[in-house]
C-alpha cells in the first residue's frame, strides 16, 4: 500500500464532488490496503465503488473499515460509512441489514446534528418503505429530507429525492405528479452537473411514457440513456434502462428485441447482485413469454421474480405475481 499524498486526497475530494467516481477509485485504490482503518481515503474509495455499481465489493470494504463506535472514532466518517452500508445492502436485496444500518446512521446523525446525513438516511429509508408498498410512509420520509437539503444547499441530493418521489407516484398511478418530480430531479441534477442522476430521471420519464401508451418514445428515451450510462459506468441504472427498452419493445410486439434487452439487463443485474433490478426484469419478461406461447418459461420467470420480491417484502408485487402464477398454472 502506497502512502497517500495530501494533494491526492484533495484532488480525490474534488473529483468526488464532480461525480467522477471512476477517477476517485483509480486514484485511491493503490493507497487503501486489505485491512484499512477508518480513514477518509478508505471511506471515499468505498463511496466511489458504491457509485460504480460494485455494491458487493463496497460492502466488503465497509465491513473492514467500520469498527464498533469507540472513544476516538471519527464519528463523521463512521456515520458516512454506516449509511453507505445501508445503501449497499439495499441494492443487494438485504433489506433487514439495510434498515438496521440506516436507522443507526439516522440516530448518529440526530445525535451529532449532521443535517446532510439526516436527510440522506431519511431518503434511503423512504426508498425501502416505497419498495415494501408503504407509499405514505415513503412520502413522509422524502418530505422531511427535502427542506433539510434545501436549507443546506444540496441540489444533487435534492435530485435524488425528487427521483424517488417520482417512483412512489408512479407506483400509485399518479403519472402527472411522477413526471413533474422527474423534471425537477433533472433540473437539480443538470444544475449541479451530475449526469448520472439526470439519466436516472430520464429513464423514469421513459417508463412514464410507456405507461401512458407511448412505447416508441419510451424506447428512444431509454436507449439514449443506456448510451450515456455505459460511458458513466453505472451498471445498476443501465440495467433498469435496458428493462424499460425491453418492455417498450414488447409493447410494440417486437418480442425478439424485447428478449435481447431483458437478457442483457438480467446479465448485468445478476453480475452485480442487484436484486430489485433482477426481479423487475423477470416480472416484465413474463408477458413476452406468454405472448410467445412459452408458458413454462413464463412460469419460471414469474416464480423467480416472486421469490425475490418476497425477500424484499414488496407486498403489492408479490400479490400481483401470485395471481399471475395461479392463472398460468
Amino acid at each position: 500500500m502506497l502512502p497517500l499524498p495530501s494533494s491526492l486526497l484533495t484532488t480525490a475530494r474534488q473529483r468526488a464532488a464532480a461525480g467522477a467516481w471512476r477517477d476517485v477509485a483509480s486514484m485511491l485504490s493503490p493507497h487503501v490496503g486489505e485491512h484499512p482503518g477508518l480513514t477518509e481515503e478508505a471511506v471515499l474509495l468505498a463511496e466511489a465503488i458504491l457509485y460504480l455499481g460494485e455494491e458487493r465489493r463496497a460492502l466488503v470494504l465497509l465491513h473492514a473499515i467500520v469498527p464498533d463506535a469507540a472513544p476516538g472514532t471519527d464519528r463523521g466518517l463512521y456515520r458516512r460509512a454506516v449509511n453507505m452500508m445501508g445503501v449497499a445492502c439495499f441494492a443487494l436485496g438485504d433489506l433487514e441489514e439495510a434498515n438496521a444500518a440506516l436507522h443507526v446512521a439516522l440516530d448518529l446523525a440526530t445525535e451529532d446534528d449532521d443535517q446532510l446525513l439526516l436527510a440522506q438516511a431519511t431518503n434511503n429509508l423512504g426508498a425501502i418503505a416505497n419498495l415494501q408498498g408503504r407509499h405514505d410512509v415513503a412520502l413522509s420520509h422524502y418530505r422531511v429530507a427535502i427542506p433539510t437539503l434545501q436549507r443546506i444547499g444540496q441540489p444533487q441530493r435534492l435530485a435524488n429525492v425528487h427521483h424517488n418521489i417520482a417512483i412512489t407516484f408512479r407506483a400509485t398511478g399518479d403519472l402527472e405528479q411522477a413526471d413533474e418530480h422527474e423534471l425537477r430531479a433533472i433540473g437539480y441534477a443538470t444544475g449541479s452537473n451530475v449526469p448520472r442522476l439526470a439519466a436516472m430521471s430520464r429513464t423514469g420519464r421513459a417508463e412514464i411514457a410507456l405507461r401512458r401508451g407511448d412505447a416508441p418514445l419510451a424506447e428512444t428515451t431509454a436507449r439514449l440513456v443506456i448510451d450515456e450510462l455505459q460511458q458513466l459506468g453505472d451498471p445498476l441504472n443501465e440495467a433498469d434502462a435496458l428493462r424499460v427498452v425491453g418492455a417498450a419493445c414488447a409493447a410494440q410486439r417486437r418480442y425478439d428485441d424485447a428478449l435481447l434487452s431483458f437478457s442483457r439487463a438480467l446479465e448485468i443485474a445478476r453480475a452485480h447482485g442487484h436484486a430489485l433490478n433482477e426481479a423487475e426484469v423477470l416480472r416484465d419478461r413474463v408477458d413476452v413469454r406468454v405472448r410467445r406461447a412459452e408458458r413454462a418459461l413464463a412460469l419460471d420467470d414469474a416464480r423467480a421474480a416472486l421469490a425475490i420480491f418476497e425477500r424484499l417484502g414488496a407486498r403489492a408485487e408479490c400479490d400481483a405475481l401470485g395471481e399471475r402464477i395461479a392463472t398460468l398454472a
